[in-house]
């Protein structure tokens, strides 16, 4: 009986501890400098939104947030060196929802899961857009549909970012979802697909539909046919979504970038974060910048919503991936 009561007299103890801990954690973090780890070169979308945030950050956490780019391999250079620092809230990482989800199926040299990251917040989100070269002029999905099943001289195209790519993935459950008839052309990243779109080698494309492709289409050079969402775009009231024509219900993808830390980062450190990021992407400066980048407003989101979000997506493009038994290379 003694040995038990000081069984549990110990498992008490541990347990005050662990929770003794966690409070200090939470009241001391930061303490150091911070490396925020960018998964691209220096100038793109996710790079400067997080630029954007990193004063209010060393504001809001009293110590410096160090930006370091950290390019290549889809995001999986950038993902592992965070993956490979301590969980205490000092290495983060800032990529895209689908490089995060994705590298691991299609890059073998990443050597991790998916899970093995968390979402923190969202910092840039687009819609994917279908695009299409300024010769076409579809007045919906539903006629691209029809043109491509008529069949021609040729087989209609769509440009991607290479196999297992985010667009390329859209596609396939595009064609799946209508019984459209088009063929996947892979290049090698996004400005390539563009360059294709203007030179009318490709007919269209899953695009994130951002400040680059707003500028093209406002001058003509290429078409929406519809946004991939259920909610019209905010920059192009007049386009519908897929989701109005006859053909799709629910055909919802978007690209966005957010900042993420290790799954195993303790709670407390998560909420500090998390709490601050709320906060942050709500600043009128922020939502301005927002605008101006032809993104899409910036929801704050709870930890526990941004951990939904991030399993949802999670969920959807690896059942898309599983559908064409995409393996890594």
């Amino acid at each position: 009986m003694k040995a038990k009561t000081s069984t549990i007299r110990r498992l008490v103890l541990a347990c005050a501890l662990m929770c003794q801990a966690a409070l200090v954690a939470a009241q001391t973090y930061p303490n150091r400098p911070v490396t925020v780890k960018v998964a691209y070169p220096p100038g793109g979308p996710a790079d400067v939104a997080a630029r954007k945030l990193q004063p209010g950050l060393q504001g809001a956490l009293k110590q410096p947030f160090v930006m370091e780019n950290v390019p290549g391999a889809g995001g999986s250079i950038a993902a592992r060196a965070v993956l490979g620092a301590a969980p205490d809230g000092y290495t983060l990482l800032v990529t895209t929802g689908n490089d995060a989800i994705l590298a691991p199926l299609t890059v073998k040299a990443a050597r991790y899961a998916a899970t093995d990251l968390r979402l923190i917040s969202v910092i840039f989100p687009t819609d994917f857009a279908l695009v299409t070269s300024a010769d076409h002029d579809f007045k919906d999905v539903d006629a691209l549909v029809q043109a491509s099943q008529a069949g021609g001289a040729r087989e209609m195209t769509y440009g991607t970012w290479g196999h297992g790519s985010a667009p390329h993935l859209v596609g396939v459950d595009f064609i799946a979802s209508t019984g459209a008839r088009i063929l996947d052309v892979p290049y090698k990243g996004a400005a390539p697909v563009v360059a294709a779109l203007l030179s009318r080698q490709i007919d269209m494309a899953f695009v994130p539909l951002a400040a680059n492709v707003l500028s093209l289409v406002a001058a003509g050079k290429i078409r929406v046919v519809g946004i991939a969402n259920t909610q019209r775009n905010p920059h192009l009231p007049q386009v519908p979504t897929l989701n109005e024509g006859k053909t799709l219900r629910n055909f919802v993808y978007s690209a966005w970038a957010g900042l993420f830390v290790p799954a195993s980062m303790p709670e407390s450190v998560v909420a500090s974060l998390s709490q601050t990021m709320e906060r942050l992407v709500q600043e009128p400066e922020f939502q301005a910048f927002i605008r101006e980048s032809g993104a899409l407003p910036v929801t704050p989101l709870t930890a526990s919503q941004a951990a939904a979000l991030y399993r949802a997506e999670a969920e959807k493009y690896a059942s898309v991936a599983r559908s064409i038994k995409l393996e890594p290379q």
